[in-house]
């Protein structure tokens, strides 16, 4: 599997080090890196060219003026090639050498679908660290939260069926990319219960400076897609249905449109196994 890594860079020098620094390590080499660079004014040009010199694969340095990180990520996809694309931020990092190989052996079960894992929260505040798991993933869930982007790997068929991110979006367009590819064109998914990237914590998703904006584009995104009843019905399911085995089928009010085509694997030595879990449904 041909998987181009796409990263939006802006004035990161320092981190975009270490994220290239985790591409290099992988065990899966990649395709092609394509680097979208909003004409950072620091040492991101010469840290670029150092990286395309000493890789054994290709790497593109797209350096323009864009419109925000989705327009970025969206010129990223354009220019990436292959059959699979993932999405690494400039302060952000994949977590081990076999982070991509496993991501491409689960789309493998799906080349049409999208692959997504867990991610490892690391606040650079406090220097902590903390697992953010997805194994929970239907209708009801997306109706509250989103899939982080460093955990998931987009097959070219699914990309160019859902089509573009959103670049009117400032920090919701992956999330609305994933319920136009989920719950609206059906795609298959696999989730594989492992931490495959750390995703470091701060932007503007996560900053609280930025929550209530954030949260204002979220419902913006919601609106577009559910139903005030599935909404109210999601907001049940989190506070006590999820937590309970098979609570997506007693939550009260369940529809069949609430159960989507995601399957749960495990990682045990090479291979993939059925996650167990997955038959509790909570």
């Amino acid at each position: 599997m041909r998987i181009s890594i796409i990263t939006p860079t802006w004035n990161r020098a320092t981190t975009l080090k270490r994220t290239l620094e985790s591409v290099e390590s992988q065990t899966l080499v990649p395709f092609r890196h394509v680097i979208v660079d909003n004409l950072s004014a620091d040492d991101t040009s010469d840290i670029v060219q150092f990286y395309q010199k000493r890789t054994p694969f290709e790497v593109v340095h797209l350096r323009e003026r864009d419109h925000g990180i989705y327009d970025a990520m969206n010129k990223g996809t354009q220019a990436a090639g292959g059959d699979a694309l993932y999405f690494l931020n400039d302060d952000d990092r994949l977590l081990a050498p076999d982070s991509l190989q496993l991501l491409a052996k689960a789309l493998s079960h799906v080349p049409a679908g999208i692959a997504f894992a867990d991610v490892t929260v690391f606040d650079p505040d406090r220097g902590t660290s903390k697992i953010r798991n997805h194994r929970q993933v239907n209708r009801l869930t997306l109706a509250e939260k989103s899939i982080c982007q460093q955990a998931t790997l987009y097959s070219r068929q699914a990309m160019e069926l859902v089509g573009a991110f959103d670049a009117g979006l400032r920090a919701a367009g992956d999330y609305d990319w994933m319920i136009r590819a989920l719950v609206c064109h059906g795609l298959p998914a696999v989730y594989l219960r492992r931490s495959v990237a750390v995703f470091t914590a701060g932007g503007i998703s996560s900053d609280p400076a930025m929550a209530r904006e954030f949260r204002a584009e979220m419902n913006i995104v919601l609106d577009r897609y559910f139903s005030p009843e599935v909404r109210g019905r999601a907001l049940r399911y989190r506070r006590f249905w999820r937590k309970i085995p098979w609570g997506s089928h007693l939550c009260p009010g369940a529809e069949t449109a609430d159960r989507l085509n995601v399957t749960n694997r495990i990682a045990i030595g090479k291979k993939l196994l059925p996650d167990p879990l997955q038959l509790l449904d909570f």
